[in-house]
C-alpha cells in the first residue's frame, strides 16, 4: 500500500501541470529583426501584437512579457521581457530581453 501511494505522489509531481503565460520570443524571432531596418509592421508580423506599449520621445515602446511556472517543483522558472524601441518614423531601434530565471514564482511576486 505504500508503495502504491508513493508511485501517486511521484507521478503528481511528475504529470503536474505548467503555466505559461504571454509571448515567448525565440532568438531565431529576434534575429529575422534587423536594427534600423525593420518596421513595427515587421515586429507584429513576426511576433505579434504587444501587451504593452509606452510613448518615448515621440517613439514607442512595445513590451511582450513572458511567465512560466515549471511543472517540476525543482526545474527553473522564467519571468522575462522583450522589449522593442522605434523611432517616429517606426523603425526599430533597439531590441532586448530583460529576464528573471530561477526558482522565483512570478505569480507570487517573488
Amino acid at each position: 500500500m505504500i508503495k502504491i501511494f508513493f508511485v501517486f505522489i511521484t507521478s503528481l509531481f511528475i504529470t503536474a501541470c505548467a503555466y505559461t503565460q504571454g509571448t515567448e520570443i525565440s532568438q531565431a524571432q529576434l534575429e529575422k529583426l534587423q536594427i534600423n531596418k525593420s518596421t513595427q509592421t515587421d515586429v507584429e508580423t513576426i511576433v505579434g501584437y504587444p501587451q504593452r506599449k509606452q510613448n518615448l520621445n515621440g517613439g514607442e515602446i512595445w513590451y511582450y512579457d513572458f511567465s512560466k511556472i515549471s511543472a517540476n517543483p525543482f526545474g527553473g522558472n522564467v519571468d522575462e521581457s522583450t522589449i522593442f524601441e522605434f523611432d517616429k518614423q517606426g523603425r526599430l531601434k533597439k531590441k532586448y530581453k530583460s529576464s528573471n530565471f530561477g526558482n522565483k514564482n512570478p505569480l507570487l511576486g517573488n
